[in-house]
C-alpha cells in the first residue's frame, strides 16, 4: 500500500512530534523516539513505568502515556524494537536518584526481551532501581512448546493495572508482584483473527465481501501467519472464545478444564488491528460478549478501540483478565487515567446505579406505543368514502408503485453514488416493502383515502431515513390531509389538490424549488400538466398519463452524469401507478 511518507525514520520522528504537539502534557526525548509525561520530575513519590515496541502499532504504547498509566513509551523503528542504548538513554532520564524505582513492561518478543534486558543489567550497574517484567499474553501458540507466549494487546491491561497502582503510591516490589502474578498464573490470555489488507484493483472489486478464508488465527501484530486459517465466518468467533476460556476439551464445556472458572468476572480488550470499521468492530463485539456469557462468565469491562494497530491489517485481538482472583483488579481499571488512547467505559456506578448481573442492556419504550408498534386503529376515518371495489383497486394501484421501486433499488443506488451515499433505492425500497407488506396483511384501509394515506405516512416515518423518508412522510401527510378535507366524493381535482399540497410541504421543509435538481422538478412538472389537463376536459386517466410523460421527462433533465436519483424515483411510481390505473379501471378513452 503506498503510505503518505517516502521516510519510514522520519514518518516515525513525524508521528512522534504530531503526539507532542496535540497532548501538551506530553514531551518528546530529543534523540531517543520517546514519549514522557511531562510532569515526569516531579513524581517524586511514585514508581516510573516504562514500556515500548515497533512504530507501527500505535496508539500502542505511546497513546498509553499519562497519569495513571506509563511514563515513558519508548519507540523502535515500525515494526522493531527499540535500541538498548535508547532504552538506557530513557531509564537514566527518568530513574536516576528515583528512590521508589523504574518498571519495565515489555512485550514477549526476542527483541524486545533482549534489548530492554541488557538495558535493565546496564540501569542496575548505573545504581538505577529497576524491575523488569515479561508480558507474553498471547494463548494461541501456548502448545507449540518451541514457541514463546506473544506480548499482544493484554499489555494494556498490565499498563493500566501498574499505573493505577503506581499513582497510587503502590510500592515497585508490590507491583511487580502482582502484574507477574497475573501474567505468570494464567489471569490474562490473548487471541487474534487478522489478515493483510490487499490493495489490488482486483481484490478491492469484492471489498465488502472478503474472503474469510484468507482470515487467520493467531494472526500477528507484526504480520506474522497465524496457526490456521478461518474457513466459515459463522464459527470463527466461538472457536477464539473457546480457544480463550477452556484449556482441554471434554464432552460437557462447563466441566473441562478451563482458564476461566463458570462463574468468574473477566474485563474483555477487543483490539482493533486498524482495517476495520467501528460497526464492525461492535458487531464482533457482541458476538464475543454472547459467546463468553454462554460460558457462564460474567463480563464486567469491555474495551473497544484502536489500540494496538498492525498496519494494512483488518481483524481483531481479544483479551480477557479474570477479575474473580484480585478484587482490586476492577478498582484499578476505574481508576482514572489522562492517557490519551485508554478507552473509557461508562459504568452504571458511574450514573448511580449499582452493577448488578442482570443489569438489562436493551429496554422497552414507555411511550408511543400504539404510534409506534403500527397499531394505527385511533386514526378515524375523515372526508368521502370510496367503494370497496375502487379501495382495493387503489391498493393494487400503490403496490405496483412499491414493486417499481423495489425493482428499481440497485438503479437508484448507482446513480445516488455521483453526488449522494449510494444508498437512496434502498431507503426507498425499505419504505416501498414496509408498505407492500401493511396492504398484504390488510393493515391499510383503502376505503377510506385519509386513512389509507395516513398509514402510508406514518409506515414510511418509521421506516425509512433519512431525507427521502422525511419528506415522503410529510408529502403523504399532506395528501391525506386533503382527503380530509373534501366534503364532497373524490373527483379528478381532488388528486390534483392532493398533488398541490405534498409539493408545498416538499418545496417548505426540502428548503428546494423547482430548478433545483431535485425530487420537487418532476413532482411540479406533472401538477402542472395535470391541472392544465384537466382544464380542457381531458379525461382523467388521460390526463394522468401526460403527467407522467411529464415528470419522466423532466426527472431526466436533471442528470448531471445521472438524472438525479431521488427525481428518478418519481418517474419510476408515477409511470408503475399509471400502468396499474390503466389495467385495473375500464377507460373508454383512446390513450
Amino acid at each position: 500500500m503506498q503510505h503518505l511518507w517516502n521516510d519510514p525514520d522520519q514518518a516515525t520522528e513525524s508521528n512522534l512530534i504530531s503526539i507532542a504537539v496535540m497532548h501538551n502534557g506530553l514531551v518528546l526525548l530529543e534523540d531517543c523516539k520517546t514519549i514522557l509525561r511531562r510532569d515526569y520530575s516531579n513524581m517524586i513519590d511514585k514508581v516510573k513505568l516504562i514500556s515500548g515496541g515497533g512504530s507501527g502499532n500505535e496508539p500502542a504504547h505511546t497513546g498509553f502515556v499519562g497519569p495513571g498509566m506509563l511514563t515513558a513509551a519508548i519507540c523502535g523503528d515500525i515494526s522493531s524494537a527499540p535500541p538498548v542504548n535508547t532504552i538506557l538513554r530513557v531509564i537514566d532520564e527518568i530513574g536516576t536518584n528515583h528512590l521508589p524505582g523504574v518498571l519495565l513492561i515489555v512485550p514477549n518478543y526476542p527483541g524486545h526481551r533482549i534489548n530492554f534486558g541488557l538495558a535493565k543489567l546496564r540501569a542496575e550497574k548505573m545504581g538505577i532501581y529497576v524491575k523488569m517484567i515479561i508480558v507474553g499474553d498471547d494463548v494461541c501458540l501456548e502448545n507449540e512448546t518451541s514457541i514463546e507466549k506473544r506480548g499482544l494487546v493484554g499489555i494494556l491491561f498490565i499498563n493500566k493495572i501498574a499505573g493505577a497502582m503506581a499513582e497510587n503510591g503502590e510500592n515497585l516490589e508490590t507491583i511487580y508482584n502482582v502484574c507477574n502474578r497475573i501474567i505468570n498464573s494464567g489471569e490474562i490470555a490473548t487471541i487474534s483473527i487478522g489478515m493483510k489488507i490487499s490493495f489490488s484493483y482486483k481484490d478491492n472489486l469484492c471489498s465488502r465481501n472478503i474472503n474469510v478464508t484468507e482470515m487467520e488465527i493467531g494472526y500477528g501484530i507484526h504480520g506474522e501467519s497465524g496457526i490456521c486459517q478461518v474457513n466459515s465466518i459463522e464459527d470463527v468467533v466461538t472457536v477464539i472464545v473457546h480457544k480463550l476460556v477452556i484449556l482441554s476439551q471434554n464432552s460437557n464445556e462447563m466441566t473441562s478444564d478451563r482458564r476461566f472458572p463458570v462463574g468468574h468476572s473477566v474485563a474483555v480488550i477487543i483490539n482493533n488491528f486498524g482495517g476495520s470499521n467501528q460497526i464492525e468492530c461492535n458487531i464482533f463485539t457482541l458476538e464475543v460478549l454472547k459467546q463468553l456469557k454462554s460460558l457462564e462468565l460474567l463480563v464486567q469491562r469491555v474495551y473497544t478501540g484502536y489500540l494496538m494497530t498492525s498496519l494494512d491489517s483488518s481483524g481483531f485481538q481479544v483479551s480477557l483478565l479474570n477479575l474473580s482472583v484480585d478484587p482490586n483488579l476492577i478498582k484499578y481499571l476505574d481508576s482514572l487515567t489522562l492517557a490519551p488512547a485508554w478507552p473509557k467505559v461508562l459504568t452504571a456506578e458511574m450514573v448511580g446505579f449499582e452493577q448488578t448481573p442482570d443489569l438489562e442492556s436493551i429496554i422497552p419504550t414507555k411511550y408511543c406505543m400504539e404510534y409506534c408498534n403500527d397499531n394505527l386503529s385511533s386514526i378515524k376515518a375523515e372526508g368521502p368514502m370510496i367503494d370497496d371495489r375502487t379501495g382495493q383497486v387503489l391498493l393494487i394501484i400503490i403496490s405496483f408503485a412499491c414493486e417499481a421501486l423495489i425493482a428499481c433499488a440497485e438503479q437508484l443506488n448507482i446513480m445516488d453514488e455521483e453526488c449522494g451515499d449510494g444508498d437512496c433505492g434502498t431507503t426507498l425500497a425499505r419504505g416501498a416493502n414496509a408498505i407492500k407488506t401493511a396492504i398484504k396483511e390488510n393493515k391499510i384501509n383503502g376505503s377510506n383515502p385519509f386513512i389509507t394515506f395516513m398509514h402510508i405516512s406514518c409506515i414510511i416515518e418509521k421506516e425509512m431515513g433519512g431525507l427521502q423518508g422525511g419528506l415522503y412522510s410529510l408529502f403523504f401527510h399532506a395528501v391525506a390531509k386533503v382527503f380530509a378535507e373534501t366534503d364532497d366524493q373524490v373527483i379528478p381535482r381532488t388528486w390534483l389538490n392532493a398533488l398541490i399540497a405534498g409539493n408545498k410541504v416538499i418545496s417548505e421543509f426540502g428548503k428546494v424549488s423547482f430548478g433545483d435538481r431535485t425530487m420537487l422538478d418532476p413532482l411540479i412538472s406533472a401538477q402542472n400538466v395535470l391541472s392544465n389537463s384537466l382544464d380542457i376536459q381531458m379525461h382523467p386517466i388521460q390526463a394522468f398519463g401526460e403527467a407522467v410523460k411529464a415528470a419522466e421527462k423532466c426527472a431526466i433533465q436533471t442528470k448531471f452524469k445521472y438524472p438525479d436519483p431521488g427525481a428518478h424515483a418519481i418517474g419510476i411510481w408515477m409511470r408503475a401507478a399509471y400502468e396499474g390505473v390503466k389495467l385495473k379501471l375500464v377507460c373508454q378513452c383512446e390513450l
